[in-house]
Protein backbone atom coordinates (compact mmCIF):
# COMPACT_ATOMS: atom_id res chain seq x y z
CA UNK A 1 0.00 0.00 0.00
CA UNK A 2 3.01 2.20 0.20
CA UNK A 3 3.85 2.53 -3.63
CA UNK A 4 0.55 3.55 -4.41
CA UNK A 5 1.27 6.74 -5.87
CA UNK A 6 -1.38 9.72 -6.54
CA UNK A 7 -1.08 9.48 -10.69
CA UNK A 8 -2.12 5.57 -9.71
CA UNK A 9 -5.15 6.42 -7.46
CA UNK A 10 -6.47 9.23 -9.40
CA UNK A 11 -6.38 6.79 -12.74
CA UNK A 12 -8.13 4.36 -10.54
CA UNK A 13 -11.28 7.23 -9.76
CA UNK A 14 -11.57 8.47 -13.68
CA UNK A 15 -11.65 4.42 -14.41
CA UNK A 16 -14.58 4.18 -12.29
CA UNK A 17 -15.95 7.36 -13.14
CA UNK A 18 -15.78 5.76 -17.11
CA UNK A 19 -17.19 2.30 -16.07
CA UNK A 20 -20.26 4.32 -14.52
CA UNK A 21 -20.23 6.52 -17.87
CA UNK A 22 -20.69 3.17 -19.85
CA UNK A 23 -22.91 1.50 -17.69
CA UNK A 24 -25.77 4.20 -17.71
CA UNK A 25 -25.12 4.99 -20.92
CA UNK A 26 -25.10 1.51 -23.27
CA UNK A 27 -28.97 1.46 -23.33
CA UNK A 28 -29.07 4.67 -25.19
CA UNK A 29 -26.02 3.74 -27.06
CA UNK A 30 -27.56 1.14 -28.63
CA UNK A 31 -30.51 2.84 -29.13
CA UNK A 32 -28.55 5.91 -30.80
CA UNK A 33 -27.09 3.17 -33.54
CA UNK A 34 -30.57 2.22 -34.22
CA UNK A 35 -31.96 5.49 -34.83
CA UNK A 36 -29.02 6.54 -36.39
CA UNK A 37 -29.00 3.56 -38.93
CA UNK A 38 -33.52 4.35 -39.79
CA UNK A 39 -31.88 8.26 -40.13
CA UNK A 40 -34.49 9.43 -37.13
CA UNK A 41 -33.13 12.24 -36.71
CA UNK A 42 -35.39 13.16 -33.70
CA UNK A 43 -34.54 10.73 -31.88
CA UNK A 44 -31.05 10.50 -32.83
CA UNK A 45 -30.95 14.03 -30.67
CA UNK A 46 -33.06 13.21 -27.67
CA UNK A 47 -30.72 10.21 -27.06
CA UNK A 48 -27.20 12.40 -27.52
CA UNK A 49 -28.70 14.79 -25.11
CA UNK A 50 -29.00 11.84 -22.79
CA UNK A 51 -25.79 10.57 -23.21
CA UNK A 52 -24.80 14.30 -22.69
CA UNK A 53 -26.44 14.49 -19.28
CA UNK A 54 -25.20 11.29 -18.30
CA UNK A 55 -21.57 12.19 -19.12
CA UNK A 56 -21.86 15.55 -17.24
CA UNK A 57 -23.20 13.74 -14.08
CA UNK A 58 -20.08 11.64 -13.88
CA UNK A 59 -17.48 14.31 -14.68
CA UNK A 60 -14.91 14.48 -11.58
CA UNK A 61 -16.40 17.63 -9.91
CA UNK A 62 -19.87 16.54 -10.42
CA UNK A 63 -20.26 13.29 -9.33
CA UNK A 64 -17.84 14.08 -6.51
CA UNK A 65 -19.40 16.76 -5.24
CA UNK A 66 -23.05 14.89 -5.05
CA UNK A 67 -21.44 11.94 -3.43
CA UNK A 68 -19.63 13.41 -0.96
CA UNK A 69 -22.59 16.26 0.25
CA UNK A 70 -25.33 14.04 -0.39
CA UNK A 71 -24.80 10.40 -0.75
CA UNK A 72 -22.70 10.01 2.32
CA UNK A 73 -25.75 11.52 3.97
CA UNK A 74 -28.06 9.14 2.59
CA UNK A 75 -25.90 5.67 2.90
CA UNK A 76 -24.35 3.67 6.20
CA UNK A 77 -21.81 1.75 6.53
CA UNK A 78 -21.04 -0.90 8.59
CA UNK A 79 -20.11 -4.51 9.52
CA UNK A 80 -22.70 -5.41 11.55
CA UNK A 81 -25.97 -3.64 11.00
CA UNK A 82 -29.17 -2.84 12.21
CA UNK A 83 -31.64 -3.82 9.14
CA UNK A 84 -30.22 -6.90 9.72
CA UNK A 85 -32.34 -7.77 12.78
CA UNK A 86 -35.51 -6.15 11.05
CA UNK A 87 -35.86 -3.82 7.38
CA UNK A 88 -37.42 -1.29 9.37
CA UNK A 89 -34.93 -0.86 11.91
CA UNK A 90 -33.35 2.83 12.24
CA UNK A 91 -30.87 1.94 14.33
CA UNK A 92 -26.77 2.26 14.00
CA UNK A 93 -24.88 0.40 12.07
CA UNK A 94 -21.10 -0.01 13.41
CA UNK A 95 -17.98 -1.25 11.69
CA UNK A 96 -16.50 -3.78 14.05
CA UNK A 97 -13.06 -3.37 15.36
CA UNK A 98 -11.70 -6.93 14.39
CA UNK A 99 -7.82 -6.20 15.86
CA UNK A 100 -8.97 -7.03 19.42
CA UNK A 101 -8.53 -11.26 19.99
CA UNK A 102 -10.63 -13.58 21.23
CA UNK A 103 -10.11 -16.26 23.65
CA UNK A 104 -9.13 -19.32 22.69
CA UNK A 105 -12.10 -21.66 21.16
CA UNK A 106 -14.36 -18.94 20.50
CA UNK A 107 -15.16 -17.61 16.80
CA UNK A 108 -16.49 -14.28 16.14
CA UNK A 109 -15.59 -11.47 13.30
CA UNK A 110 -11.96 -11.34 14.66
CA UNK A 111 -11.50 -14.46 12.72
CA UNK A 112 -12.14 -13.56 9.23
CA UNK A 113 -10.17 -10.90 6.99
CA UNK A 114 -12.82 -9.74 4.71
CA UNK A 115 -12.65 -6.98 2.63
CA UNK A 116 -16.08 -6.37 2.13
CA UNK A 117 -17.88 -3.20 3.77
CA UNK A 118 -21.67 -3.26 3.98
CA UNK A 119 -24.49 -0.29 3.29
CA UNK A 120 -27.98 0.64 3.35
CA UNK A 121 -29.80 3.54 3.32
CA UNK A 122 -31.31 5.27 -0.27
CA UNK A 123 -31.15 2.63 -3.26
CA UNK A 124 -29.68 5.76 -5.34
CA UNK A 125 -26.71 6.29 -3.35
CA UNK A 126 -25.33 2.63 -3.62
CA UNK A 127 -22.93 4.22 -6.45
CA UNK A 128 -21.14 5.39 -3.23
CA UNK A 129 -20.51 2.10 -2.14
CA UNK A 130 -19.40 1.09 -5.37
CA UNK A 131 -16.42 3.20 -5.66
CA UNK A 132 -15.10 2.56 -2.65
CA UNK A 133 -15.12 -1.03 -3.70
CA UNK A 134 -12.84 -0.08 -6.64
CA UNK A 135 -9.45 -1.13 -6.99
CA UNK A 136 -6.94 0.98 -7.15
CA UNK A 137 -4.32 -2.31 -7.25
CA UNK A 138 -6.16 -5.43 -7.91
CA UNK A 139 -2.73 -7.59 -7.16
CA UNK A 140 -2.18 -5.61 -3.76
CA UNK A 141 -6.09 -6.03 -3.14
CA UNK A 142 -5.78 -2.35 -2.51
CA UNK A 143 -9.52 -0.39 -2.93
CA UNK A 144 -9.86 3.20 -2.50
CA UNK A 145 -12.17 2.68 0.80
CA UNK A 146 -8.48 1.39 2.33
CA UNK A 147 -6.69 4.24 1.22
CA UNK A 148 -9.61 6.95 2.34
CA UNK A 149 -9.68 4.90 5.43
CA UNK A 150 -6.09 5.79 7.07
CA UNK A 151 -5.52 9.21 4.67
CA UNK A 152 -3.20 7.93 2.29
CA UNK A 153 -1.04 10.59 0.88
CA UNK A 154 -2.20 9.33 -2.85
CA UNK A 155 -5.39 10.96 -2.34
CA UNK A 156 -4.73 13.99 -1.80
CA UNK A 157 -6.02 16.36 -4.54
CA UNK A 158 -8.16 13.50 -6.13
CA UNK A 159 -11.42 14.25 -5.20
CA UNK A 160 -12.22 17.84 -7.20
CA UNK A 161 -10.13 19.60 -9.86
CA UNK A 162 -9.14 22.18 -6.95
CA UNK A 163 -7.39 20.98 -3.59
CA UNK A 164 -9.48 22.88 -1.09
CA UNK A 165 -12.83 21.67 -2.39
CA UNK A 166 -11.12 17.83 -2.68
CA UNK A 167 -9.91 18.12 0.74
CA UNK A 168 -13.59 18.80 1.95
CA UNK A 169 -14.54 16.40 0.00
CA UNK A 170 -12.06 13.41 1.29
CA UNK A 171 -12.99 14.68 4.70
CA UNK A 172 -16.82 13.74 3.94
CA UNK A 173 -15.50 10.59 2.65
CA UNK A 174 -13.43 9.80 6.18
CA UNK A 175 -16.53 10.65 8.37
CA UNK A 176 -18.76 8.02 6.26
CA UNK A 177 -16.13 5.07 6.47
CA UNK A 178 -14.91 6.13 9.89
CA UNK A 179 -18.39 6.86 11.48
CA UNK A 180 -17.89 8.10 15.03
CA UNK A 181 -21.07 7.38 16.80
CA UNK A 182 -21.45 10.27 19.98
CA UNK A 183 -24.59 8.74 21.43
CA UNK A 184 -26.17 5.02 20.25
CA UNK A 185 -29.35 5.01 18.53
CA UNK A 186 -31.83 2.23 18.66
CA UNK A 187 -35.41 1.56 16.91
CA UNK A 188 -38.58 0.32 18.11
CA UNK A 189 -37.52 -2.58 16.06
CA UNK A 190 -34.44 -3.61 17.37
CA UNK A 191 -34.06 -6.56 19.72
CA UNK A 192 -32.97 -5.82 23.38
CA UNK A 193 -31.34 -8.01 26.32
CA UNK A 194 -30.85 -7.26 29.74
CA UNK A 195 -27.62 -8.45 30.83
CA UNK A 196 -27.74 -8.15 35.08
CA UNK A 197 -24.23 -6.80 37.12
CA UNK A 198 -24.33 -7.98 40.53
CA UNK A 199 -26.84 -7.70 42.94
CA UNK A 200 -27.93 -4.65 42.93
CA UNK A 201 -30.79 -4.67 40.20
CA UNK A 202 -28.08 -2.74 37.86
CA UNK A 203 -28.23 -4.26 33.74
CA UNK A 204 -26.59 -3.92 30.71
CA UNK A 205 -28.61 -3.19 27.77
CA UNK A 206 -27.47 -5.30 24.84
CA UNK A 207 -28.77 -4.53 21.49
CA UNK A 208 -27.60 -7.39 18.47
CA UNK A 209 -26.38 -6.31 15.48
CA UNK A 210 -26.75 -8.52 12.22
CA UNK A 211 -22.93 -9.55 11.51
CA UNK A 212 -23.29 -9.08 7.67
CA UNK A 213 -19.73 -9.15 6.82
CA UNK A 214 -19.18 -12.23 8.65
CA UNK A 215 -22.55 -13.94 6.96
CA UNK A 216 -21.37 -12.73 3.70
CA UNK A 217 -18.30 -14.67 4.18
CA UNK A 218 -19.58 -17.84 4.98
CA UNK A 219 -22.32 -17.52 2.30
CA UNK A 220 -19.71 -16.89 -0.17
CA UNK A 221 -17.66 -19.61 0.93
CA UNK A 222 -20.36 -22.01 0.96
CA UNK A 223 -21.31 -21.09 -2.40
CA UNK A 224 -17.91 -21.74 -3.65
CA UNK A 225 -17.51 -25.29 -1.91
CA UNK A 226 -20.69 -26.60 -3.43
CA UNK A 227 -20.53 -24.84 -7.15
CA UNK A 228 -17.49 -24.65 -7.60
CA UNK A 229 -16.43 -26.22 -11.64
CA UNK A 230 -14.27 -28.66 -10.05
CA UNK A 231 -17.11 -29.81 -7.44
CA UNK A 232 -19.87 -29.81 -10.06
CA UNK A 233 -17.57 -32.00 -12.66
CA UNK A 234 -16.59 -34.26 -9.81
CA UNK A 235 -20.49 -34.87 -8.69
CA UNK A 236 -21.59 -35.45 -12.52
CA UNK A 237 -18.30 -37.87 -12.95
CA UNK A 238 -19.69 -40.38 -10.12
CA UNK A 239 -22.30 -42.50 -12.65
CA UNK A 240 -19.68 -42.48 -15.58
CA UNK A 241 -17.94 -44.99 -16.04
CA UNK A 242 -15.28 -43.94 -18.22
CA UNK A 243 -14.79 -40.42 -16.63
CA UNK A 244 -12.17 -39.68 -13.99
CA UNK A 245 -13.79 -40.42 -10.59
CA UNK A 246 -12.68 -37.81 -7.33
CA UNK A 247 -14.06 -36.91 -4.59
CA UNK A 248 -16.72 -34.28 -3.96
CA UNK A 249 -18.36 -32.18 -1.48
CA UNK A 250 -22.58 -32.40 -0.38
CA UNK A 251 -23.14 -30.50 2.48
CA UNK A 252 -27.16 -31.45 4.40
CA UNK A 253 -28.90 -29.97 6.48
CA UNK A 254 -28.99 -26.66 5.88
CA UNK A 255 -31.93 -24.56 6.19
CA UNK A 256 -32.16 -21.00 4.09
CA UNK A 257 -34.01 -18.12 5.29
CA UNK A 258 -34.92 -14.65 3.79
CA UNK A 259 -34.06 -11.11 4.92
CA UNK A 260 -35.68 -8.45 3.01
CA UNK A 261 -38.82 -10.36 0.77
CA UNK A 262 -38.52 -9.05 -2.78
CA UNK A 263 -35.88 -5.75 -2.15
CA UNK A 264 -33.51 -6.90 -0.09
CA UNK A 265 -31.67 -3.95 -1.19
CA UNK A 266 -34.11 -2.01 1.63
CA UNK A 267 -31.74 -4.81 4.02
CA UNK A 268 -28.20 -4.06 2.88
CA UNK A 269 -26.18 -3.92 -0.42
CA UNK A 270 -24.35 -7.38 0.27
CA UNK A 271 -27.73 -8.83 1.68
CA UNK A 272 -29.35 -7.56 -2.28
CA UNK A 273 -26.00 -9.56 -3.70
CA UNK A 274 -27.05 -12.49 -1.85
CA UNK A 275 -30.69 -12.02 -3.18
CA UNK A 276 -31.87 -11.97 0.72
CA UNK A 277 -30.83 -15.50 1.15
CA UNK A 278 -28.77 -16.39 4.09
CA UNK A 279 -27.56 -20.10 5.05
CA UNK A 280 -28.55 -21.59 8.54
CA UNK A 281 -25.63 -24.43 9.97
CA UNK A 282 -28.05 -26.89 12.31
CA UNK A 283 -28.58 -25.61 15.51
CA UNK A 284 -30.21 -28.72 17.41
CA UNK A 285 -29.91 -29.59 20.89
CA UNK A 286 -27.03 -33.22 21.35
CA UNK A 287 -28.46 -36.23 21.72
CA UNK A 288 -27.16 -37.79 24.94
CA UNK A 289 -26.05 -41.25 24.92
CA UNK A 290 -26.19 -42.72 28.10
CA UNK A 291 -22.79 -43.50 29.55
CA UNK A 292 -21.80 -46.70 30.05
CA UNK A 293 -18.38 -46.88 32.12
CA UNK A 294 -18.10 -49.11 35.29
CA UNK A 295 -16.52 -47.41 37.83
CA UNK A 296 -15.28 -48.66 40.54
CA UNK A 297 -14.85 -47.04 44.38
CA UNK A 298 -12.12 -47.47 46.58
CA UNK A 299 -14.02 -50.40 48.36
CA UNK A 300 -14.48 -52.21 45.52
CA UNK A 301 -13.20 -55.97 45.69
CA UNK A 302 -13.81 -57.09 42.33
CA UNK A 303 -14.67 -55.76 39.16
CA UNK A 304 -17.32 -59.00 38.81
CA UNK A 305 -19.58 -57.33 41.10
CA UNK A 306 -23.32 -56.29 41.28
CA UNK A 307 -22.34 -53.28 39.00
CA UNK A 308 -21.43 -55.30 36.26
CA UNK A 309 -24.31 -57.87 36.86
CA UNK A 310 -26.57 -54.27 36.12
CA UNK A 311 -24.49 -53.63 32.82
CA UNK A 312 -24.99 -56.74 31.59
CA UNK A 313 -28.46 -57.43 32.65
CA UNK A 314 -29.85 -57.56 29.18
CA UNK A 315 -26.56 -60.18 28.02
CA UNK A 316 -27.44 -62.36 30.81
CA UNK A 317 -31.33 -62.28 30.28
CA UNK A 318 -30.91 -63.53 26.59
CA UNK A 319 -28.19 -66.47 28.25
CA UNK A 320 -31.18 -67.56 31.25
CA UNK A 321 -33.88 -67.58 28.22
CA UNK A 322 -31.13 -70.14 26.56
CA UNK A 323 -30.99 -71.87 29.61
CA UNK A 324 -34.48 -72.76 30.08
CA UNK A 325 -35.07 -74.22 26.77
CA UNK A 326 -34.96 -77.55 26.61
CA UNK A 327 -33.01 -78.11 23.33
CA UNK A 328 -29.33 -78.74 22.84
CA UNK A 329 -28.55 -78.63 19.50
CA UNK A 330 -26.21 -76.40 17.41
CA UNK A 331 -28.61 -73.49 17.11
CA UNK A 332 -28.48 -73.39 20.70
CA UNK A 333 -24.91 -73.52 21.16
CA UNK A 334 -24.29 -70.99 18.68
CA UNK A 335 -26.53 -68.10 20.19
CA UNK A 336 -25.12 -69.14 23.79
CA UNK A 337 -21.49 -68.70 22.25
CA UNK A 338 -22.63 -65.40 20.89
CA UNK A 339 -24.45 -64.40 24.50
CA UNK A 340 -21.02 -65.03 26.34
CA UNK A 341 -19.20 -63.23 23.34
CA UNK A 342 -21.69 -59.90 23.94
CA UNK A 343 -20.87 -60.67 28.00
CA UNK A 344 -16.88 -60.97 27.68
CA UNK A 345 -16.95 -58.01 25.10
CA UNK A 346 -18.55 -55.79 27.73
CA UNK A 347 -16.16 -56.73 30.39
CA UNK A 348 -13.09 -55.77 28.03
CA UNK A 349 -14.98 -52.18 27.25
CA UNK A 350 -15.20 -51.57 30.66
CA UNK A 351 -11.48 -52.58 31.82
CA UNK A 352 -10.19 -50.79 28.70
CA UNK A 353 -12.34 -47.21 29.96
CA UNK A 354 -10.66 -48.01 33.75
CA UNK A 355 -7.29 -48.71 32.25
CA UNK A 356 -7.48 -45.45 29.87
CA UNK A 357 -9.18 -43.02 31.94
CA UNK A 358 -7.58 -43.52 35.24
CA UNK A 359 -4.38 -42.02 36.72
CA UNK A 360 -1.36 -44.64 36.86
CA UNK A 361 -1.24 -45.77 40.40
CA UNK A 362 -5.01 -44.99 41.28
CA UNK A 363 -5.47 -48.73 42.35
CA UNK A 364 -2.38 -48.65 45.64
CA UNK A 365 -5.21 -47.58 48.06
CA UNK A 366 -7.63 -49.24 46.70
CA UNK A 367 -9.03 -52.39 48.46
CA UNK A 368 -9.75 -54.41 44.98
CA UNK A 369 -8.11 -57.93 44.60
CA UNK A 370 -4.31 -57.80 43.57
CA UNK A 371 -4.80 -59.60 40.14
CA UNK A 372 -7.40 -57.27 38.98
CA UNK A 373 -5.19 -54.57 40.26
CA UNK A 374 -2.41 -56.10 38.02
CA UNK A 375 -4.93 -56.21 35.22
CA UNK A 376 -7.07 -52.85 35.30
CA UNK A 377 -3.91 -50.43 36.48
CA UNK A 378 -1.07 -51.59 33.91
CA UNK A 379 0.83 -48.31 34.29
CA UNK A 380 1.12 -48.48 37.82
CA UNK A 381 4.03 -50.78 37.16
CA UNK A 382 6.26 -47.90 35.17
CA UNK A 383 5.80 -45.52 38.59
CA UNK A 384 8.61 -45.39 41.16
CA UNK A 385 8.94 -47.73 44.05
CA UNK A 386 6.39 -50.20 42.34
CA UNK A 387 9.12 -52.49 41.19
CA UNK A 388 7.36 -55.67 42.93
CA UNK A 389 4.06 -54.80 41.22
CA UNK A 390 6.10 -54.78 37.99
CA UNK A 391 7.35 -58.52 38.45
CA UNK A 392 3.95 -59.52 39.33
CA UNK A 393 2.48 -58.39 36.65
CA UNK A 394 5.41 -59.64 34.37
CA UNK A 395 4.11 -63.27 35.31
CA UNK A 396 1.50 -64.51 33.49
CA UNK A 397 -0.67 -66.17 36.58
CA UNK A 398 -2.49 -62.90 37.05
CA UNK A 399 -4.39 -63.58 33.44
CA UNK A 400 -5.35 -67.28 34.56
CA UNK A 401 -6.61 -65.97 37.72
CA UNK A 402 -8.94 -63.21 35.83
CA UNK A 403 -10.51 -66.09 33.68
CA UNK A 404 -11.21 -67.70 37.08
CA UNK A 405 -12.75 -64.50 38.22
CA UNK A 406 -14.82 -64.57 35.26
CA UNK A 407 -16.43 -67.81 35.30
CA UNK A 408 -16.95 -67.69 39.39
CA UNK A 409 -19.35 -64.38 39.05
CA UNK A 410 -20.99 -65.95 35.83
CA UNK A 411 -21.86 -68.89 37.50
CA UNK A 412 -22.97 -67.02 40.64
CA UNK A 413 -25.48 -64.98 38.29
CA UNK A 414 -26.68 -68.07 36.83
CA UNK A 415 -26.89 -69.92 40.20
CA UNK A 416 -29.08 -67.19 41.97
CA UNK A 417 -31.02 -67.07 38.84
CA UNK A 418 -32.40 -71.13 39.20
CA UNK A 419 -31.98 -71.59 43.10
CA UNK A 420 -33.65 -74.75 42.26
CA UNK A 421 -30.96 -76.14 40.09
CA UNK A 422 -28.01 -74.48 41.38
CA UNK A 423 -26.42 -77.48 41.84
CA UNK A 424 -26.74 -78.32 38.09
CA UNK A 425 -24.12 -75.58 37.41
CA UNK A 426 -20.89 -76.77 38.79
CA UNK A 427 -17.15 -77.58 37.13
CA UNK A 428 -18.24 -78.33 33.80
CA UNK A 429 -19.91 -74.98 33.30
CA UNK A 430 -17.09 -73.23 35.47
CA UNK A 431 -14.78 -74.56 33.19
CA UNK A 432 -16.56 -73.47 30.03
CA UNK A 433 -16.82 -70.29 31.37
CA UNK A 434 -13.24 -70.09 32.24
CA UNK A 435 -12.60 -71.26 29.05
CA UNK A 436 -14.74 -69.03 27.02
CA UNK A 437 -12.63 -66.45 29.28
CA UNK A 438 -9.23 -67.63 28.39
CA UNK A 439 -9.86 -67.63 24.85
CA UNK A 440 -11.16 -63.80 24.73
CA UNK A 441 -7.64 -63.08 26.36
CA UNK A 442 -5.60 -64.47 23.48
CA UNK A 443 -7.75 -63.23 20.90
CA UNK A 444 -7.23 -59.67 22.54
CA UNK A 445 -3.02 -60.10 22.26
CA UNK A 446 -3.49 -61.65 18.82
CA UNK A 447 -5.53 -58.63 17.89
CA UNK A 448 -2.37 -56.58 19.58
CA UNK A 449 -5.12 -55.01 21.90
CA UNK A 450 -3.79 -53.32 25.65
CA UNK A 451 -6.49 -54.75 27.60
CA UNK A 452 -4.43 -57.69 28.36
CA UNK A 453 -1.01 -56.56 27.74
Amino acid sequence: MKNITQEQFKSAVQAFLAAQIDKKTEPPQKQLIKAQENQDYEKVAELQEKIQKEQHKFQLDNWMKNAAERYTNQLTFGTHISKGIHPDSKGDNIIFNTERELPKGILGSQNIQSEHLDANGNAAALPLAAFYNWFVDEDENVKIKDLIKISHPAIEGAFASEKEVSDSFQQSFENSLNPKIKESKTHERNKQMLFALGSDNNYHCIIPLYPSVLIHEFYQTLNNLRYSEENKTARNNRFKKTAEHKPYLSLSDIAVTQLGGTKPQNVSQLMSKQGGRNYLLPSMPPIFKSHQSLRLNPYSESLFNKHLTYHCRESLNSLFKLIQTNYNNVNIRDARKTVLDSILYKVITFAFEIQNNETPGWSINYNLNHHEKLWLDPQRADLEDQESFKQDRESKNWRDEIAVRFANWLNTQIQQKFKQLKHDFGDAEHIEWQKEMTEMIKESQRLGKEVFA
